[in-house]
């Protein structure tokens, strides 16, 4: 499952900084080779929708991924190629937290001293939690007193990205520190939105860090419990409704569409129908969000082109962000065919 852009500030907020540079994911943002450098290297085609209507700027919609398996140049490469293109880059949120984030999250996602998880998880005993809380590195007493949707997506930082928490000199709270090479790394957005900073584009964002921690906040009960249960067991191996990373970048790179529906919205064998649904909810109630401020901007001024770039999840289904556009009265033309591009399924 991808994770939400804003996890990503989540993240940092919780003490996990992860800056977009280096070996996280600037290489390759200054010409097109592939990782060896050779020229002749297949170049990414990411699938990209073109909307249109009368009186506004022509909309370029990207879906994104929050996390790549792979840190191949190409896909830098390919985002400051369409970078150059726009007037502007529209995301879901800023990927670097900050200290008003800290007190959204704060605020949102842990109980008071008189509540803790354990009496809000239903799947898994207090036992099992506190085992999830040690074998992910978490401070048990910190890991109690978040929400289930917080404690999952911590866990999910500890496993996807090799990050362990540990409680400073004199910190009132542990932060995360790394521990080894992560197994995700930077996703579109966090580079897209370096890119353009460096661009000096302007960066428009449709979500706000107190949206997205309502969002989880209101995530019906089963949910939220069916993701905490899955990403402990994830500690493990892969988890019931888990869908590769590499499967995913393999998909966009080659700008096969159907790939990616496939991926984002299909229920996989073993996988709950509350965890199916967790994901989902993401999706519908993120576009709502998307959808809302757009049409609050007026779809954005000036001569455009605008780059709109946002899960990948949001651009399927039928309350998805291309049918909410379309409502709105945009013409919308789907991404060239994929066939040309089938050589990068082996891509790493």
């Amino acid at each position: 499952m991808a994770l939400s852009c804003a996890v990503a500030g989540l993240f940092a907020t919780l003490g996990y900084a992860n800056s977009v540079s280096g070996a996280n994911g600037t290489s390759g943002t200054s010409g097109t080779d592939g990782p060896s450098g050779a020229p002749d290297t297949p170049a990414y085609h990411p699938p990209l929708w073109t909307a249109s209507a009368p009186g506004h700027p022509t909309l370029l919609l990207l879906p994104t991924l929050h996390g790549l398996a792979s840190d191949d140049p190409r896909v830098n490469a390919t985002l400051a190629a369409l970078a150059e293109r726009v007037q502007a880059v529209v995301l879901e949120a800023h990927t670097q937290a900050t200290p008003e984030d800290t007190q959204t999250i704060r605020r949102r996602g842990f109980y008071p001293d008189s509540d803790n998880l354990s009496n809000h998880v239903h799947s898994m005993s207090a036992a099992a939690l506190a085992r999830c809380a040690r074998e992910s590195g978490a401070d048990i007493r910190l890991f109690f007193q978040t929400k289930p949707w917080l404690a999952g997506f911590s866990v999910e930082a500890v496993r996807l990205h090799q990050w362990r928490w540990q409680r400073q000199a004199g910190a009132k709270r542990p932060h995360f520190v790394k521990s080894s090479a992560p197994l995700v790394f930077p996703g579109i957005d966090q580079r897209l939105e370096t890119i353009a900073r460096r661009a000096m584009i302007p960066v428009i964002y449709l979500e706000t860090m107190e949206q997205a921690m309502r969002l989880f906040d209101d995530m019906p009960a089963a949910d939220q419990d069916a993701f905490l249960a899955g990403v402990c067991a994830g500690l493990h191996g892969p988890s019931p409704g888990e869908v590769s990373y590499a499967a995913f970048q393999t998909a966009w790179s080659a700008g096969d569409t159907a790939a990616l529906e496939r991926l984002a919205m299909t229920r996989l064998p073993g996988e709950s129908e509350a965890h199916y649904d967790f994901s989902q909810y993401m999706f519908e109630r993120g576009t709502d969000i998307f959808a809302a401020t757009m049409a609050q901007d007026g779809y954005f001024h000036g001569k455009g082109p605008i780059l709109v770039a946002v899960g990948a999840g949001h651009f399927f289904g039928p309350q998805s962000l291309l049918q909410r556009l379309r409502a709105a009265g945009y013409t919308i033309v789907p991404p060239r065919d994929v066939a040309a591009p089938l050589a990068l399924r082996s891509a790493p």
